[in-house]
C-alpha cells in the first residue's frame, strides 16, 4: 500500500547546499538518499580547479554553521582548502553513506502522489518530497565563436581543467573576463606563462591583500562563546559593508573612488583605457584578486586584447578586426547557464507541466525555494536566492529551516504543498519595486539578469531574508491530500 510506505526525501546534489540540507534531513531522522553525478562531494569546489582559484569571500563566510573550522591557513582561503573542508564535514557527518555517488538524476515526474524518480543509470526511485541542491554553477556556458571544434591544441572550460596541460613553453589564450578569466590571466601571469586575455569589456576588479591566519585570530575563535561572537560581528560587518549595493548614497560613492584607484596600478594609458569599465561599479559580479591583477598584465609575458573574437582557427583567435594571435592552448573563461539550475534534469510537475515550460518565458520562484504547481519540490538558492549579498552558509540556513518547517507540515498533514500563485506574485512584485537604486539596474549586461526583465537576486539586506522566512505563512500554500503515513 502507498500509504504504508516510509516518508522520504530525494536530494539532488551533494555540493555546499546538498550536504547542508542532509544534515538537516538525518538529525530530524527521516528517510533521506543524496544523489550525485559526481565521485565525490563538492559540487563546484569540486569541479573548478583552476590555477588561482580562491574562494571570493572571507573563508568564515563558508563555514557550515554546525561545524567551525578554526585552522583557514588565509583570510582568502585557496579552493583546493575549500573543498577539502567540505569532504570533511561530510566525513565527520557520517553523510557519505547516504550519497550515491556517480548516479544522476535525469528525471523526475509528481505522479501517484509522490516524486517518482530517473536516474542516467536506469534506476528509479520514490520519494514524497525533493529537493534541488543542484547549485547555479554547475553547467559550463561556452561562447557561440565559430570554428571553436577546429583549434588544434588544448581547448577546455575552466570549470573542467586539463592538469596534463604543461604551462611551459605554451601562448596561453583565456577568454572571459569574469571572475575566473582574471584569476587564471593572474596566475599564469605571474607564472611566466606567454598568456593573452580576451574582453569583451572591462570588469572592475577588486585588489586586495589575502594575509595569513594568525595565530591571535585563532585563538580567540576558540575562545568560550568567541566563535559565535566573532561570527555575528562578521555577519554585522558584511550587511553594513554591503549595503552600497542596495541604496545610493555616500557610501556607493566611497566604494566607486575606491575601485577607480585601483586602476592607477596600470602605468600604461592605452592599457588602462582598456580596462576601465564604462558601466557603474556592482552591476556586474566583481573579481576578486590578491596576487594585484593590474601588475600582472602589465608583464612582458601577459597581454590584453579587447574587442569581439570574429572566429577560431586551428592555431589561435582571429578577432573582428582581422587581427591574428597565435595559440597553443586556449581556455574558455566563460561561465556558467546561472538560470539553468536544476536542469537539464527533466522535472514534471502538476498537469505534465516541466519546469522548461513554466520557465518559458522567464524564471520565477517563491522564495527561492519552491515553485506553483510542483508540489513538495524545493530548491535551494533557486530564482532571486541572494547569491550577492547574504554569505551562502547564512542564506542556507535561513532556506533549509524554512524547509524543514514545510516538510514537516507536509507529513503532518499527509499532503503535498506548493506556493499559490497568488502568493508568488505578491513575492516577485514585492522584489520589482526593491530593484530601482540598486547597483544591478545600471545598464549593463550581466548574468543576474541575462534574458529577464529584473536581476534574479534577493535586493533586500541580510536581515530581510531572515525575515522572509520567518514569517512564511502556511496560507501562501495549497496543501494536496496525499495519504502518505509521515
Amino acid at each position: 500500500m502507498i500509504s504504508d510506505r516510509k516518508f522520504r526525501v530525494v536530494v539532488a546534489g551533494a555540493g555546499v547546499s546538498g550536504l547542508f540540507m542532509a544534515e538537516m534531513l538525518r538529525r530530524a531522522s527521516i528517510d533521506f538518499t543524496v544523489y550525485e553525478k559526481a565521485g565525490d562531494v563538492g559540487g563546484t569546489w569540486r569541479d573548478n580547479t583552476f590555477p588561482g582559484l580562491f574562494v571570493d569571500v572571507l573563508s568564515r563566510q563558508y563555514e557550515f554553521p554546525f561545524q567551525p573550522n578554526y585552522n583557514w591557513s588565509r583570510k582568502y582561503a585557496p579552493a583546493s582548502e575549500i573543498w577539502a573542508y567540505v569532504k570533511k564535514v561530510a566525513d565527520d557527518r557520517g553523510l557519505t553513506k547516504f550519497i550515491r555517488f556517480n548516479e544522476e538524476i535525469v528525471g523526475a515526474r509528481f505522479a501517484n502522489s509522490c516524486w517518482q524518480i530517473e536516474t542516467a543509470k536506469g534506476t528509479t526511485d520514490v520519494a514524497d518530497v525533493l529537493v534541488c541542491a543542484t547549485g547555479f554553477l554547475h553547467t559550463p556556458l561556452f561562447p557561440d565563436i565559430a570554428g571553436r571544434e577546429t583549434f588544434a591544441g588544448p581547448s577546455f572550460h575552466s570549470a573542467r581543467w586539463d592538469h596534463s596541460v604543461s604551462y611551459d613553453g605554451k601562448r596561453w589564450g583565456v577568454i572571459g573576463s569574469g571572475a575566473s578569466g582574471v584569476q587564471i590571466t593572474e596566475a599564469l601571469a605571474w607564472a611566466g606563462c606567454d598568456v593573452t586575455q580576451f574582453i569583451r569589456r572591462a570588469q572592475w576588479v577588486h585588489i586586495r591583500e589575502n594575509p595569513y591566519s594568525t595565530w591571535r585570530e585563532r585563538f580567540r575563535l576558540r575562545l568560550p562563546g568567541g566563535y559565535q561572537r566573532e561570527q555575528r560581528r562578521l555577519w554585522q560587518m558584511i550587511n553594513e559593508g554591503d549595503a552600497w549595493r542596495l541604496y545610493p548614497g555616500p557610501q556607493r560613492e566611497a566604494m566607486e573612488r575606491e575601485y577607480r584607484s585601483y586602476l592607477d596600478y596600470i602605468k600604461d594609458p592605452e592599457l588602462k583605457r582598456k580596462l576601465t569599465p564604462d558601466y557603474n561599479l556592482g552591476c556586474t559580479r566583481i573579481p576578486k584578486s590578491d596576487k594585484n591583477y593590474y601588475e600582472a598584465v602589465q608583464l612582458p609575458n601577459a597581454h590584453i586584447v579587447k574587442g569581439r573574437i570574429a572566429r577560431i582557427i586551428p592555431d589561435g583567435v582571429v578577432m573582428a578586426d582581422g587581427s591574428h594571435v597565435k595559440l597553443d592552448v586556449l581556455v574558455y573563461a566563460t561561465g556558467f547557464d546561472v538560470h539553468a539550475y536544476m536542469r537539464p534534469m527533466r522535472v514534471t510537475g502538476l498537469n505534465g507541466m516541466t519546469i522548461d515550460e513554466a520557465w518559458k518565458e522567464t524564471v520565477y520562484s517563491y522564495g527561492g525555494i519552491a515553485l506553483p504547481g510542483f508540489p513538495n519540490l524545493f530548491m535551494l538558492y533557486g530564482p532571486f536566492a541572494p547569491v550577492n549579498n547574504v554569505p551562502v552558509p547564512l542564506g542556507l540556513d535561513q532556506e533549509i529551516g524554512c524547509i524543514m518547517r514545510l516538510i514537516a507540515q507536509a507529513r503532518a498533514r499527509r499532503a503535498a504543498l506548493s506556493p499559490t500563485v497568488a502568493a508568488t506574485e505578491k513575492f516577485l512584485a514585492r522584489l520589482d519595486t526593491a530593484f530601482p537604486g540598486t547597483v544591478w539596474v545600471g545598464g549593463c549586461k550581466n548574468w543576474y539578469t541575462g534574458e529577464q526583465p529584473t536581476p534574479v537576486l534577493w535586493p533586500f539586506p541580510q536581515s530581510e531574508h531572515k525575515a522572509f522566512f520567518e514569517r512564511i505563512s502556511l496560507e501562501d500554500f495549497q496543501f494536496i491530500p496525499t495519504g502518505h503515513r509521515g
